[in-house]
């Protein structure tokens, strides 16, 4: 040792501190002493900063304790070595605390080398010491650092893990007490980079250090990448010994680069996209058959691209648009350049789209019809960049349209000058169209229906809401080809109806879908109120409108059949009027209508409402009276005197007032007949079983009568043969004086010779005549056989006045008095020689039409007479007025002359009123000799009757007429 040790010696006296340095001094080793005595100078010493000792001497002897001196160096320095010099060393020696006794009396050999061994342990203890702190200073940093650290044992294969800081844990998960003796080839996974293992393989076996990034992947499967740096650690001879690697967790940094990578592709993708895309957009812009430009977002809306599609459209360039902004504007039509430069600078204003049809003119002057619109491109803050648009050549769409304008406007002529309505209806069943017929028929201006609910303006709201079911079922196409065609009624906008037939036809779009319904529809209202009135009047009597036979047969079937199955009766009365014919004669057919027409007003007053009233023709009535339960006879003879009644009351016509009878038949089921038309017949007879019983009275039917009906039916046949045949003969009968028998005139009586039945009198065929119109050929007969007569007579030197009875439906004509006066001419006759008997009802009923003819026949010398006087209503002044010569009484007022003083007064009332008037007065009907001498005694001067003469042929007459040779 060169140098002298640091030494503090701890002795009582100097001697003790010489004799301890000697020891050292003779053992070889050099010290450079300070003494101290006691162990509080040991501890000051010790904490002295300054000083660093090398060796500590304890000397023998004193009052110091071995043992105290080595623990307050030990507390104050563990590395400075302690040599104790003791009489007995045994047992101070101690190597963990670097403690060594000596014996003074030991070698100084062995002083020196067991000296130098402590100080040698001293410096192996210090250096120890050092290296503990360093390694633990090591540990905190390692530990307090952020990135992981992990440290392998490069002398072994597969470099073992030696060491992890937390950082390392906590990044891959895995605690050092798990990892520590494993390889770092535990992080690798499915996913990590096989190149990037071979780098790190490859640098550990050429012993350098490398950095890479690898995909890691934790305890718990999750991947991570790592950035990782290692470090080869070399020993004093250059060996590697350890590797240590720092690991980062990259993964945020790869997954953002992989992130920017792919926008990156997608950019580049997308610019490659765009770059295709323009090109097909152009491609795609410059082949479609429109034009299409991108503007600049200003008031004048300056081009910046045209396509080539304006060239062929206008035939400028589509340069010449971008390089010249005003010739977009210089190529609108004149008549709209003015909206459309307007428009323009409007949607400018507004920040709103273009959409707008004008007219452009083209290059060569041609008129083109287009369309434009444009949306605005904005950038991210909305405000307005460019527009794009496109324009459009409508001039074929145009043209096209105004064709069918046209045509519309023609086929809407066609609608609305068709006789039928047509109406189209959407599937809310509005109007859609409906013409001019239509809208004329509901009572609407042109248009004024269209847009509304057809159902609830136009149908009857009792009937809407099934039109309207019906019309959504035809909608839908439940409804079949049958009952398309369907009538409903209309209403019009006066609030009435009219009936309309209509066919349907159902409109469908592109796809098959039923969008409207077209309906055409004919009005029938009147056709069919004309087909109820034929209805009706089949079925009803146009004078009376009650029902008619047909009526009442259906309903007395049915009648009938319910009294089969209920075991009830049916009564059929037949009602016939009593002298109608007299109506009609005196007043004429007009006039007996109003009386039947008036009598039916009467009678449905007179029956049940379960009775069914009907006219059965003329004067006939029918009255049906069904489901009788007890005692039919009854009911229907209270009915039958309830009909009388109604009759028997007073009619009034032309101001004058008469009074009616009827004849009533009854006919029951089952007693009387067991079917419709027996019971029918059976009740026809029982009225004339009535009328023959004397009128005006009620009959069943008796069965012992059947046959008449069929003899009235025979007489008419019979008597139209007869008329033909020339069957018929004039009997004469006289008109003289009551007084002495002188001849005044005679009357002309029809008589028929039946070859089968012989003479028929005329109360038998003179009704039957009337009834069925052969009064006038009649009349036409006896008229000429009138003639032939006189003529006969004149040849024999004879000429008395005759009377011609005239039928009051012979005065209905015209012309009878022309053509009787024409006849009685035509044979060279003296019309004053004949007189025409004209019944008194004829005469006053019918004096519109009687009057001129009387006038006639007076004018032309033939005198009139008025048949059965008192028998009508005669107006006195009325009389006086006409020209009439002679009063004929009716015979019954003659029939209880002289006995009741009541008739006669009557008869010599007459008598007086005819002397009054200047008028002859005949009283017909003497039979007996008291009213001869009655009327004689009462100045009559004519009269007629089976007393006097009866009726008899001309020849039976001679000596009559001889006698009275002297015209009467």
């Amino acid at each position: 040792m060169d140098a002298p040790l640091r030494t503090l010696v701890i002795a009582s006296t100097p001697a003790d501190a010489g004799e301890v340095t000697r020891a050292l001094i003779s053992a070889g080793i050099p010290v450079g002493s300070r003494r101290i005595e006691t162990t509080d100078d040991l501890a000051r010493v010790l904490s002295e900063a300054d000083v660093e000792w090398d060796l500590i001497l304890c000397a023998p002897g004193g009052g110091l304790d071995e043992r105290d001196v080595v623990a307050r160096v030990r507390s104050a320095d563990r590395e400075v070595p302690v040599v104790v010099f003791s009489r007995d060393p045994a047992g101070l020696t101690d190597a963990a605390t670097g403690v060594l006794a000596l014996s003074p009396d030991q070698p100084a050999e062995e002083i020196g080398v067991g000296v130098r061994r402590e100080l040698d342990l001293a410096d192996t203890r210090r250096a120890a010491r050092q290296a503990t702190a360093a390694l633990h200073l090591r540990d905190h940093a390692l530990a307090s650092a952020g990135n992981g650290i992990v440290i392998g044992d490069a002398s072994q294969h597969g470099f073992p893990i030696v060491y992890v800081n937390p950082a390392w844990e906590r990044l891959t998960g895995w605690e050092a007490r798990q990892i520590l003796g494993q390889s770092c080839a535990i992080l690798q996974g499915p996913d990590t980079d096989p190149d990037v293992v071979a780098q790190i393989s490859e640098a550990l076996r050429e012993g350098r250090g490398c950095q890479v990034t690898i995909r890691n992947y934790r305890r718990d499967g999750r991947p991570f990448w790592n950035d990782l740096t290692l470090s080869p650690v070399r020993d004093d001879a250059g060996a590697i010994t350890h590797v240590v690697g720092v690991v980062d967790d990259a993964t945020e940094r790869v997954e953002a680069r992989d992130r920017l990578r792919a926008v990156r592709a997608d950019n580049e993708r997308l610019l490659e996209g765009l770059a295709e895309a323009e090109t097909r957009y152009r491609e795609l812009v410059e082949q479609i058959p429109a034009v299409t430009y991108v503007a600049d977002f200003d008031e004048l809306g300056t081009m910046r691209y045209v396509s080539p599609q304006i060239e062929a459209l206008l035939g400028h360039p589509a340069a010449a648009f971008v390089e010249d902004p005003h010739l977009w504007t210089r190529v609108v039509h004149p008549g709209d350049r003015d909206r459309v430069v307007a428009e323009t600078a409007r949607v400018f204003r507004e920040q709103v789209e273009f959409d707008c049809e004008f007219r452009m003119i083209s290059a060569d002057g041609r008129e083109l019809y287009v369309w434009e619109r444009d949306n605005i491109v904005r950038d991210e803050a909305g405000v307005p960049q460019f527009t794009q648009g496109v324009l459009l050549d409508i001039t074929s769409l145009r043209t096209a349209e105004s064709a069918l304008r046209d045509e519309r406007d023609r086929a809407q002529t066609y609608l609305d000058v068709a006789g039928t309505l047509i109406v189209v209806l959407d599937p809310e069943a509005r109007v859609v169209l409906l013409n001019r017929t239509g809208h004329e028929l509901l009572g609407y201006r042109d248009g004024d229906l269209v847009g509304r609910d057809w159902f609830e303006t136009c149908i009857p709201a009792e009937e809407r809401e099934e039109v309207r079911d019906a019309f959504t079922r035809l909608m839908r196409g439940e409804l079949t080809a049958a009952v398309e065609a369907v009538e409903n009624r209309v209403l019009t906008r006066n609030g009435t109806t009219r009936t309309i037939a209509w066919h349907n036809t159902l409109l469908q779009g592109d796809g098959g879908a039923v969008n409207a319904t077209l309906s055409s529809g004919v009005d029938v209202t009147d056709r069919r109120r004309a087909e109820e009135q034929v209805v009706h009047l089949a079925y009803h009597d146009s004078l009376t409108d009650l029902p008619n036979r047909a009526l009442l047969q259906e309903h007395l079937e049915l009648a009938l059949a319910r009294a089969r199955r209920n075991e009830q009766s049916v009564a059929l009365l037949y009602l016939d009027l009593d002298d109608f014919k007299l109506v009609n004669d005196s007043f004429g057919h007009a006039a007996g209508d109003e009386l039947l027409h008036q009598l039916a007003t009467r009678l449905r007053r007179r029956r049940r409402a379960s009775d069914l009233l009907a006219r059965h023709g003329g004067d006939e009535f029918l009255l049906l009276i069904a489901d009788i339960e007890r005692d039919p006879s009854h009911v229907a003879v209270a009915a039958a005197e309830g009909l009388l009644s109604a009759v028997s009351e007073p009619f009034e016509l032309r101001g004058a007032e008469f009074h009616l009878g009827a004849s009533i038949g009854i006919s029951i089921y089952p007693a009387d007949a067991s079917d419709a038309d027996t019971l029918l017949r059976h009740a026809d007879q029982a009225m004339y079983q009535a009328k023959s019983a004397g009128r005006a009275g009620v009959r069943h039917y008796v069965a012992a009568d059947e046959a008449k009906p069929i003899e009235r039916l025979s007489m008419t046949t019979r008597l139209r043969r007869a008329i033909v045949d020339d069957e018929f003969v004039l009997h004469w009968q006289p008109i003289m004086s009551p007084v002495d028998g002188s001849l005044y005139a005679l009357e002309a009586l029809i008589r028929w010779e039946d070859p089968q039945r012989g003479r028929i009198p005329p109360v038998e065929f003179i009704g039957v005549a009337e009834e069925t119109g052969l009064i006038d050929r009649l009349g036409e007969w006896v008229a000429e056989a009138v003639c032939r007569q006189r003529l006969a007579w004149q040849a024999d030197g004879l000429d008395p006045v005759v009377t011609l009875n005239v039928s009051p439906r012979e005065l209905r004509r015209p012309d009878f008095a022309e053509r009787l006066l024409e006849r009685i001419a035509r044979h060279g006759l003296d019309p004053s020689r004949m007189i025409a008997e004209i019944t008194e009802t004829a005469a006053m009923s019918q004096s519109v039409r009687t009057e001129p003819l009387m006038g006639e026949l007076a004018a032309g010398g033939i005198r009139v007479a008025i048949d059965d006087f008192g028998a009508g209503y005669s107006s006195l002044s009325r009389l006086r007025e006409l020209p009439v010569h002679i009063l004929k009484v009716e015979r019954q007022f003659l029939a209880e002359v002289p006995e009741r003083e009541d008739a006669s007064a009557v008869i010599t009332a007459i008598l007086d009123l005819g002397t009054a008037l200047g008028m002859d007065v005949v009283v017909e009907g003497i039979e007996t000799e008291e009213q001869r001498s009655f009327l004689v005694e009462r100045g009559c001067r004519l009269a007629q009757g089976f007393l006097l003469a009866r009726p008899v042929p001309a020849g039976e007459l001679r000596p009559l007429l001889e006698g009275a040779r002297a015209p009467v």
